[in-house]
């Protein structure tokens, strides 16, 4: 399957919504997160969906702020070793498979 990205909406029969934002990106995605700027975001960007991350209030963030922006970064990580383990299993897979 190619990268791809799409937007769900749901909305239920008591009228509640919920909206989703899947990704699943390849080399054109773009990730931006500026530094020493008056405001703190993150903003990931793939075919048309923009996700953006920010504070509650970007320019004056909280110690809730703080804490929240530590467990999406612990999140990322654990992500990023992840789809490394997976990587190294489906090599060796694909290695046991050709000879």
């Amino acid at each position: 399957m190619g990268a791809y990205s799409y937007t769900t909406v749901v909305v239920e029969p008591d009228g509640a919504t919920r909206i989703g934002v899947s990704l699943q990106p390849d080399e054109s995605v773009s990730v931006l997160c500026s530094t020493g700027r008056p405001r703190a975001q993150i903003s990931v960007m793939h075919a048309g969906a923009d996700v953006v991350i920010a504070p509650t209030d970007p320019e004056c963030p909280t110690a809730g702020d703080v804490e929240i922006a530590r467990r999406l970064a612990a999140s990322f990580e654990r992500y990023a070793d992840e789809v490394e383990r997976l990587h190294a299993l489906n090599a060796d897979t694909r290695r046991d498979t050709a000879a």
